[in-house]
């Protein structure tokens, strides 16, 4: 009788962990589809229509960076798939040892944008023109915490409009000495 509740009780037990494996693996995103940022409705109705910000790739894994080789950068596009312009007065980050710069269809840079709270972060007043793209260039510096700076890093840049919707960037890095 013993071992057959044993039985029964595994059953269950592994069962329910593989219904939930499977119902998390059909939420995940599927990282080529661009990701697309709409407003709610009532920032959609103050700004007479839908924002949306169309970036293809919002992620990227460096793999292994060494701390003796410096700073690593990503190019991340972002497009503004409206018809019309959109503002953006802010582009911050989630540590001080990542910057970010808004690059301008010149090839100008506007920035660097870091963490707030870590020292003055300037406004970015800066506008993606309707239909047109712009490049935001993510910094990461894996000497910024010193030598307890090895090991796995996971780090986000925030590019907000003037209705509040912000679209994120992330990075990884497995830092070595």
């Amino acid at each position: 009788m013993k071992t057959k509740q044993v039985i029964v009780w595994t059953f269950i037990v592994v069962g329910l962990f593989g219904f939930l494996w499977l119902t998390g693996r059909s939420k995940a995103s599927n990282k080529n589809e661009p990701i697309k940022i709409l407003a709610d409705s009532a920032a959609q109705n103050a700004a007479g229509g839908e924002n949306q910000l169309i970036a293809p790739e919002t992620l990227y894994d460096f793999g292994t960076i060494s701390m003796k080789n410096g700073n690593v950068s990503k190019m991340f596009k972002v497009t503004n798939g409206t018809d019309k312009d959109v503002n953006f007065p802010s582009l911050t980050t989630s540590c001080m040892c990542t910057v970010a710069y808004f690059v301008r269809s010149d090839g100008n840079k506007n920035g660097p944008f870091g963490m707030p709270g870590m020292g003055f972060v300037p406004k970015l007043n800066e506008t993606i023109k309707a239909g047109q793209s712009t490049d935001i260039e993510v910094v990461y510096d894996p000497n910024a915490h010193g030598p307890a700076g090895v090991g796995r890093i996971d780090r986000f840049v925030y590019l907000e409009d003037d209705n509040g919707n912000k679209l994120q960037f992330e990075i990884k890095a497995n830092v070595t000495p």
